[in-house]
Formats: structure tokens, C-alpha cells, sequence
């Protein structure tokens, strides 16, 4: 198996990570919005199922299906009998590596490019960034970078890497579909559960402009009205 694969799996890998992470401090009570109450169904659940766990997650599965692909470089004869972790490597080699494919590498390229905007996004909001609904004391519009092209670039990044990650680990010949991992006891229940979470935040990353624009609007009258005039799309230019 080719270790060209490996970089394609770290890189979504990371990502993720930054997909589900927060550079700046959380707003103040005071800052906070009530979000709807469908997002309160969703953010229920998400808090069981944190953004710690679904990092962790991937990384778990990017880190063995690297590890796989590493293992079969090395010579079964030269792994002496009883040493530590010995057991760890038959797992490995029972488990079966898969080539890149054109859905892969597809779908790596969508989820590191989602990673990169949304860190581009966070970077140009600075301290309004948050995952709470917020609007901060003194809060500015900001409408350079990719706030010059859509209203919510950040929700579009998402969208890229979940829809990446299905056509990575979804297709037919995917290395979670033909390495045998999900016969392990409860991985099957791992991927659906981390497949539900990934889903609800696609999910608000569809229905969540609105309700920011309408937030927005309220707060920043004027200056958001003049924004929305000039950035007329919320995440795809000229379809939505």
C-alpha cells in the first residue's frame, strides 16, 4: 500500500480539528442569544456528544487507518514473538489498507479546503467568533476576506468537509467500508452516532444563516442592511 495515501488522511484529519475548535474566549451571558428551539433540540444532544469526542474520534480513525497502511512496510518475520505490542500489530495487519480513489481524494481535498476556510474565517472575525449565538459588546461587522463573498462562509466550510468525509468513508470501496474495522464491538455504534452529530451540524449550517442574518439585523441595522445589499448570498455565491 502506497504511503503517498497517508498525507490525504492526516490533512482532513486536521481539518476536522480546527472545524471543532474555538480561538477566542466565549461570550459573556449577556452576549448570548436564545437560539430557536429546534437548535435547542440539536445542541442538546451535541452536548452529550461533544466537539472534544468528535475530534477525538477522528483522530482515532485517521491514526489506525495510517498505522495500517504503515504496518504493511514491515516484514512479519522481523517482529519477534511476545514483544509489547505484538497483538496491536496482528490487528493492524488483519485489517485490510484501500488505494486512493478518486472519491478519496476528492473527498480529503473537500474536507482539508473546508478546514482552511473555516480557520480563514476565524482569523478574520477574531474575537466575534464563538459557537454560541452572540452579539458581542461593541460588536462590529466585519465584511473583508471571505465575508466579502458570502454572509456565512464559515457554514460553507463545513458543508465542504461533510460532505467530503461521506465521499471518503461512504463510498463503496472506502477503507471503513473494506478494512473490516466495523466488526470491531462498537464501532459500528461510534460511526452512526458520530454520523448523526456530523449530520445535525450540516444541518444548522443550512438553517443557521437565517437566524444569524435576522440577529444581525436587529443589532446592526443599517450597516448589516448595507452588507446584505452587497453580499446578497448567505453561503454558495449565486445559489443560496
Amino acid at each position: 500500500m502506497s504511503l503517498l495515501k497517508i498525507p490525504f488522511i492526516i490533512a482532513p484529519a486536521i481539518g476536522i480539528h480546527i472545524s471543532f475548535s474555538s480561538f477566542s474566549p466565549p461570550p459573556s451571558l449577556e452576549e448570548k442569544v436564545e437560539p430557536p428551539r429546534f437548535e435547542l433540540v440539536i445542541l442538546r444532544f451535541e452536548g452529550l456528544w461533544g466537539n472534544d469526542i468528535k475530534k477525538i474520534c477522528t483522530w482515532a480513525a485517521s491514526s489506525i487507518e495510517v498505522a495500517n497502511i504503515l504496518v504493511t512496510h514491515i516484514d512479519p518475520s522481523q517482529i519477534p514473538e511476545g514483544i509489547y505490542g505484538a497483538r496491536a500489530l496482528q490487528f493492524l495487519r488483519a485489517l485490510h489498507p484501500t488505494p486512493i480513489s478518486p472519491a478519496f481524494l476528492a473527498g480529503s481535498l473537500a474536507v482539508t479546503i473546508g478546514g482552511v476556510l473555516r480557520f480563514y474565517c476565524m482569523s478574520t472575525l477574531g474575537k466575534y467568533w464563538s459557537w454560541p449565538l452572540s452579539v458581542r459588546r461593541e460588536h462590529r461587522l466585519v465584511t473583508s476576506g471571505p465575508y466579502s463573498l458570502v454572509r456565512h462562509p464559515s457554514y460553507t466550510g463545513f458543508l465542504f468537509q461533510y460532505i467530503g468525509l461521506l465521499a471518503m468513508y461512504g463510498e463503496q470501496g472506502a477503507w471503513l467500508r473494506q478494512s473490516g474495522i466495523l466488526q470491531v464491538p462498537l464501532v459500528n455504534v461510534l460511526v452512526i452516532i458520530l454520523l448523526f452529530g456530523l449530520t445535525l451540524c450540516a444541518w444548522m449550517c443550512i438553517t443557521r444563516p437565517l437566524v444569524e442574518d435576522k440577529m444581525l439585523q436587529r443589532a446592526l441595522g443599517k450597516d448589516w442592511e448595507n452588507w446584505a445589499r452587497r453580499v446578497r448570498y448567505r453561503l454558495l455565491p449565486g445559489v443560496y
